[in-house]
């Protein structure tokens, strides 16, 4: 099935078309993740009423209970839409066979339940391994292009346009810079405008209610983690808790500290410098001064611990999960920041 770019994938006009049963979603940019899911779920609904079932895949995933899902008939006849999410972007045997069973299944029309599978970014090679390779050739895969520093001010005047509103190159540029590279903080700030605003908005319209949002204050968040302050991630980690920030904001903001260093060392394995390296990644400011310090804390494994214990904290805040999603915030945080916490099981 040909790939949706997820620009497509957002515009409004592709709500008309038909909604495929498989869909897949690769990609190391949280807020895209969000997106995307989210208006899958959305124009799912407006179909049908349908039971959502999560499913992580890791070492307790039960292979034959999700065949099952989808091998059974609903006495009903309910429709379900079954999320499948990967921590790391490899399968096993019986989850390659697994998923490749379901992706002939929904291609041949003979189940109803709709499969929305949510990874990491997959290179080449992953791409051609087993499980993966039938999901792509039967599915339809929602494509997310980079979003590099350069084309960060385009970005955002395309997002803008989507939500009613009209900001001119030099607004957008300092936009950029504001949020130091940072789309869920863009994202955030757009939200806002348009909440009160519609067509152009003065490049001064933008400043204020940047400047005056205390919603941005969870970004002051990535110079303590990259720098290792770990009695400052503490503090502000519980101060925003206690001035009522969304879990889910602290959340992303933690996410995508975690993508910078991941992303950045594999830039220098590849013979990168740092520099280039923080260039392309769209780390600016306060967070290039401090990844340095973070490139010699974490490595590989370090990184995919935390990337288990960030899908703990998603599934704790959407009450999927029972436990007090701050605390988990906490240890994540920590963890960024030098205190590494325990092996997730």
């Amino acid at each position: 099935m040909k790939p949706i770019s997820l620009d497509h994938w957002l515009d409004p006009a592709a709500g008309q078309q038909p909604l495929p049963a498989l869909v897949c979603l690769f990609t190391d940019e949280p807020l895209f993740s969000t997106q995307a899911a989210d208006l899958y779920r959305q124009r799912l609904k407006r179909s049908t009423e349908y039971q959502r079932h999560v499913l992580d895949m890791d070492r307790q995933f039960d292979a034959q209970e999700f065949l099952a899902q989808f091998a059974e008939a609903s006495l009903f006849g309910d429709v379900s839409l079954v999320e499948v999410r990967l921590t790391q972007p490899k399968l096993n045997k019986d989850a390659a066979e697994a998923l490749t069973q379901v992706a002939q299944w929904i291609k041949a029309g003979e189940t109803a339940h709709h499969l929305l599978v949510l990874g990491p970014k997959l290179n080449k090679t992953q791409e051609k391994s087993d499980g993966f390779a039938q999901l792509l050739t039967l599915g339809c895969e929602i494509q997310c292009k980079p979003v590099t520093a350069e084309n960060l001010p385009a970005w955002i005047v395309q997002s803008a346009q989507r939500k009613g509103l009209k900001l001119d190159r030099e607004t957008a540029t300092w936009l950029a810079e504001k949020t130091e590279g940072n789309l869920l903080a863009a994202h955030q700030a757009i939200e806002k405008l348009a909440v009160e605003h519609q067509g152009p908005v003065p490049f001064d319209t933008v400043q204020a209610m940047v400047s005056n949002s205390a919603r941005f204050n969870v970004f002051d968040l990535g110079p303590s983690l990259l720098g290792g302050d770990t009695r400052r991630v503490a503090r502000m980690i519980q101060g925003l808790e206690a001035e009522g920030e969304a879990s889910t904001l602290v959340l992303w903001a933690l996410q995508e500290e975690i993508r910078a260093i991941r992303d950045t060392q594999m830039a220098i394995r590849k013979g990168m410098a740092l520099a280039d390296a923080c260039r392309q990644h769209r780390i600016w400011g306060a967070r290039q001064n401090h990844i340095s310090a973070a490139l010699k804390r974490h490595n590989r494994t370090s990184l995919q611990n935390l990337t288990a214990w960030c899908y703990s904290a998603e599934k704790t805040i959407k009450g999927m999960k029972a436990g007090n999603p701050w605390t988990l915030l906490e240890i994540i945080g920590l963890g960024i920041a030098g205190v590494a916490p325990p092996p997730h099981a």
